[in-house]
């Protein structure tokens, strides 16, 4: 017992010491993954819809469905295709327009302009005489539905009397573990890849492109089936879920697609990257520094900072000097936060204080390079850069 007591109070003062340790949030803009600084203007093409082979993707039976005594019908249905590709073009108009950093031609609009290149217009000089620098078109490139019945046994114990003998005045008890029932389940998968990519309307070369795959699947329960040696076939099935259709695969799609918002959107332009960075902890331990660490976990950073800085600069305390630093980051003041992190580092040595500098010196290119993007000063050279990734999103 004393040795279990030793180990729940050493337990108690990690958890304690832990929770102690002060951080404060860091706000860093980063860049878009490709730098379109000199596209701002883009024309927003529909997504492509999805051409199931031969038209149906599914047998017209759901597989193990056989197995028992429901009908259900299939949660495909043949608009499943256009009603996907049109939400997948309004995610990724929203994507681009949340970003608020591109002016942006609605798909209807680029759609009327491209549809006149079947009669021998030039839809690239119409869309630059619109003003726009680049098309991004967009298409659902692989899509599949799976629909399964599965069924799983559900097990009890039971106690029974096996003396063969009634009349016996000893009575044997045998307990054991017996499957007394199955449910059945509609299992489906749906999987989608989405490509879309950027062109350059003066050159027509690829300024980006990116592909995602993702995949979600959900379970209905469907019924069960009781056994019942009195029951004709020795059991009774119970419907437990009352449409004679299955659910459409529609939500399913629809969230594979919203797993691919957000990244989108810090593909194509600068945005704001949240984090929290934990303080050095107060050793050696100065009385005069608790102030500091009250106002930093009170969010005033500022006087935070000062405080801090004041004991480093008056008593060497290191971590007080980290802990500026870090608060200068988190105000946005990178260059100052660099110099102090590394005079904290020429002064002590420590580790830790120059992996913060390396990711301080990082955080400011990034930023750096983001303003550029925002600003325009940063351009493209000319030859295009053509990217791909598969990101599975389960």
């Amino acid at each position: 017992m004393r040795v279990l007591s030793k180990v729940l109070i050493v337990a108690s003062m990690v958890i304690f010491f832990t929770s102690c340790a002060t951080s404060i949030t860091v706000r860093h803009l980063v860049p878009g993954e490709v730098d379109l600084s000199a596209s701002r203007n883009i024309a927003v093409a529909s997504t492509n819809a999805y051409k199931f082979p031969y038209g149906r993707p599914l047998s017209p039976w759901i597989q193990g469905l056989s197995e028992t005594d429901f009908t259900l019908s299939s949660g495909y249905d043949t608009n499943l295709a256009s009603s996907v590709a049109s939400t997948a073009s309004r995610m990724i108009l929203d994507s681009v327009q949340g970003t608020g950093y591109f002016t942006v031609l609605t798909p209807e609009v680029t759609d009327a302009y491209m549809t006149l290149s079947k009669v021998g217009e030039n839809t690239s000089a119409m869309l630059k005489s619109k003003g726009m620098q680049a098309l991004l078109s967009s298409s659902i490139s692989y899509m599949d539905v799976e629909e399964q019945v599965v069924g799983r046994d559900v097990k009890t114990f039971v106690t029974e009397d096996v003396d063969p003998n009634p009349n016996d005045a000893i009575v044997n008890i045998k307990s054991y573990e017996k499957v007394t029932s199955r449910e059945y389940f509609l299992v489906q998968k749906a999987t989608l890849t989405l490509t879309y990519t950027i062109f350059d309307l003066g050159s027509g070369s690829i300024l980006f492109s990116r592909s995602f795959t993702g995949k979600e699947d959900q379970e209905t329960k469907i019924g069960i089936r009781t056994y019942d040696a009195g029951a004709p076939g020795g059991y009774r099935d119970e419907r437990r879920y009352s449409s004679g259709y299955a659910p459409s695969f529609k939500p399913l799609f629809e969230k594979i697609i919203r797993s691919f918002s957000s990244t989108i959107s810090k593909q194509l332009a600068p945005s704001w990257q949240t984090k929290r960075l934990t303080l050095m902890s107060n050793k050696p331990k100065l009385e005069a520094a608790k102030g500091a660490y009250t106002l930093a976990e009170r969010g005033s950073y500022e006087a935070a900072y000062r405080q801090f800085l004041s004991l480093y600069e008056g008593n060497g305390h290191i971590a007080s000097g980290y802990n500026a630093a870090l608060l200068l980051e988190a105000m946005g003041r990178f260059t100052e936060a660099v110099d102090l992190m590394n005079d904290v580092y020429n002064r002590s040595g420590s580790r830790q204080a120059y992996t913060a500098l390396l990711s301080m010196q990082e955080a400011k290119s990034q930023s750096e390079k983001a303003q550029r993007q925002i600003s325009g000063e940063s351009t493209l050279d000319g030859q295009g850069v053509m990217m791909m990734q598969y990101v599975v999103m389960e």
